[in-house]
């Protein structure tokens, strides 16, 4: 044990958001779940990448989930920043139906990225989530509502939007067992008044557990901005691998 454990230290890491969906009653009361990384390389390489996340949660078991997701990534390579962004986000479920499978949920994010030329992007939104346990075969989920978002951008070049988006979302997860897990989520979010301006996202997650409450978490994320700043790609793909620590 001691052994596997160094060698899945030695591998870069960086925080993620979790990508697993949230079931109403699955773990009561107060859990939570820290993500965090630090790697620092010197010699050929002079590279630090710093990384925390946490994400929290509580259950009433009957009725409604609130959870909060937090996320930071910052990263240096020969002596330039690569990497500078925040993440947080904060959602309320509630049940509609006595069976628990259709909920209406609000949500509101805040975020930077500095590589993607967003100072900040601010949004607020809500709607209606389809829950179907297909037990052995996981659960299922699909989402529709919409949500206001706020972008200002770093650079003057590009004027500030205040937009209204169609939030329509698929995920699913599915537990091999009580410890791991994969999970997948997709997004696509247009204007209202412009279908062909849309973001649409992607993300597949495989988290195994490593020792008690320790887990390694395999995610790839693929994301598409039709009408990103100027200058910044439409698409993005990143491979992260992290520890995280349940409670």
């Amino acid at each position: 044990m001691k052994s596997l454990l160094l060698l899945l230290l030695s591998l870069n890491l960086f925080a993620i958001v979790t990508i697993t969906p949230t079931v109403i009653g699955k773990k009561v009361g107060f859990s939570g779940v820290f993500k965090g990384s630090l790697e620092t390389k010197r010699g050929n390489s002079n590279v630090d990448n710093y990384s925390a996340g946490l994400r929290a949660q509580y259950d009433n078991n009957d009725s409604y989930v609130i959870w909060s997701d937090f996320v930071f990534d910052y990263g240096k390579a020969l002596g330039k920043i690569n990497t500078n962004k925040t993440f947080m986000h904060l959602r309320f479920i509630h049940t509609l139906t006595e069976n628990k499978s259709i909920n209406y949920e609000f949500f509101g994010q805040s975020q930077t990225n500095k590589f993607t030329n967003i100072a900040h992007r601010f949004l607020l939104g809500g709607g209606l989530r389809y829950h179907n346990n297909m037990q052995k075969y996981g659960n299922l989920f699909f989402g529709f509502g919409s949500f206001v978002e706020d972008i200002e951008y770093i650079s003057p070049i590009n004027p500030r939007e205040r937009n209204l988006r169609v939030n329509s979302y698929i995920s699913y997860t599915k537990a091999f067992d009580k410890k791991n897990k994969l999970s997948y989520a997709m997004y696509y979010q247009p204007k209202v008044d412009n279908f062909g301006d849309y973001i649409f996202s992607n993300g597949l997650e495989m988290t195994i557990l490593v020792y008690e409450k320790l887990y390694l978490s395999f995610v790839l994320y693929y994301d598409v901005d039709s009408a990103p700043a100027i200058g910044i790609d439409k698409e993005d793909f990143t491979q992260k691998t992290s520890f995280l620590y349940k409670f």
